[in-house]
């Protein structure tokens, strides 16, 4: 199929095979940029708060070990995976397996693992779960304290905008049949045979 089109069935109209126009190398930026966006927003300050003359910072890291040290570790855990872990594994697996066919490197088993666990782990990548509640908490929070968000605020958002076009310019159907064959350009017979 040409790049930038849809086979469609023709009693349904549902998408039955795309190929979008330079998937493999917008998605392979996008998740890039996602992983140094999620590793920027661990260690800069996401909140700080002043009220009366006392002002707190607190990083994503900070709020779980506060979590951790406030014997709420079932919570910590679950925060840091859900919030940090799973997000970063999922990119991670989406840049190798994209890398890998982006320099046209033979499928391999582990890329077709890679990739099926980056879309099981899809939905349950939750930064932007995270950042409601932490808007929500913003909104409560203003009326008895002076809030500033800081820079791994506006990083965590960036990350969720990415990663939104992370499953806008992805091509599943392009990349599993890359890597369903036993190489990128697989010998196609002669004429006549």
């Amino acid at each position: 199929m040409p790049a930038g089109t849809q086979a469609r069935c023709e009693r349904c109209e549902h998408v039955v095979f795309t190929n979008k126009a330079h998937s493999i190398d917008r998605a392979l930026a996008a998740s890039l940029a996602g992983i140094v966006l999620l590793i920027v927003s661990l260690w800069l300050p996401f909140l700080a708060l002043s009220r009366s003359g006392f002002e707190s910072q607190i990083s994503v890291l900070d709020a779980v070990s506060a979590l951790w040290l406030s014997d709420m570790r079932w919570l910590a855990i679950f925060s840091l995976g859900f919030i940090v872990l799973l997000p970063l594994v999922r990119l991670s697996f989406i840049a190798w397996v994209l890398w890998q066919l982006r320099l046209d490197k033979p499928a391999r088993p582990a890329m077709r693992w890679a990739f099926r666990w980056a879309e099981f782990l899809e939905p349950w990548a939750m930064a932007e779960i995270f950042m409601v509640g932490v808007v929500v908490s913003l909104v409560k929070i203003s009326s008895i304290a002076a809030l500033t968000v800081g820079l791994a605020f506006w990083s965590l958002l960036a990350l969720i905008a990415v990663t939104t076009l992370v499953s806008v310019v992805l091509c599943r159907d392009t990349v599993w049949q890359r890597l369903t064959n036993s190489s990128p350009t697989a010998v196609q017979p002669m004429a006549g045979q």
